[in-house]
């Protein structure tokens, strides 16, 4: 598999802390910060969300909170 982006290895979030390191992986950052969308390869437009990681689901439970 030929990978094109190196921030994110092509999953598309990088670490919020560590923004040339994936989030997800072989390379993964190990420091514990949160997820960001990959600068280089899932920036959103204004008004667009960026691509979610395969298999991200958003549930809300009885009382409409995001989980």
């Amino acid at each position: 598999m030929t990978v094109t982006c190196v921030n994110c290895d092509d999953f598309g979030w990088v670490c919020e802390n560590h923004p040339e390191r994936p989030w997800d992986g072989p390379r993964a950052c190990t420091c514990g910060g949160a997820g960001a969308p990959c600068p280089a390869c899932n920036a959103a437009g204004e008004g667009e969300v960026p691509r979610m990681p395969e298999g991200f689901r958003v549930e809300v439970d009885k009382d409409g909170w995001r989980h």
